[in-house]
């Protein structure tokens, strides 16, 4: 099953969010937890909101990074878990934090469990996602 998004009309914001609002993406997976676990957010809800990787791309002037995830970053569905575990490709991106995923004990059955059961990724990012946005997280 593949979940189609209309992003046509989504627009970049002109400015990244403030420091510490998202992980860094150079640091391992104890700062991983230790962002996500001051949202009240598990290892599986880290692993399962990664996968939102599969759309979009890195912007060079705002992370350092540059490229998309997949080949086809306009497509939710597990391709994120799936290229994660083949391992780089010239055109696509992995971020230190995404290869955390593969190195961690805990991640990296999460990441082999949603490459090989799209519907699982799809609960569990669902879960995740609803976790996450009502967190009513008061700017700083």
């Amino acid at each position: 099953m593949v979940l189609l998004i209309n992003l046509a009309f989504v627009q970049d914001k002109s400015d990244p969010p403030p420091e510490c609002r998202l992980p860094d993406a150079t640091k391992g997976s104890d700062h991983l937890r230790d962002v996500f676990g001051h949202m009240g957010l598990s290892d599986t809800d880290i692993v399962a909101l990664s996968g939102g990787h599969t759309l979009g791309r890195c912007h060079k002037e705002r992370s350092g990074f540059e490229g998309p995830w997949t080949p086809n970053p306009l497509v939710f569905d597990n391709s994120y878990f799936k290229e994660l575990l083949s391992g780089e490709k010239e055109g696509l991106i992995q971020l230190p934090s995404d290869k955390t995923l593969l190195k961690d004990p805990v991640f990296r059955p999460l990441v082999e469990k949603y490459a090989e059961d799209e519907d699982a990724f799809f609960a569990d990012y669902s879960e995740a996602h609803l976790k996450l946005s009502e967190l009513g997280y008061a700017d700083s």
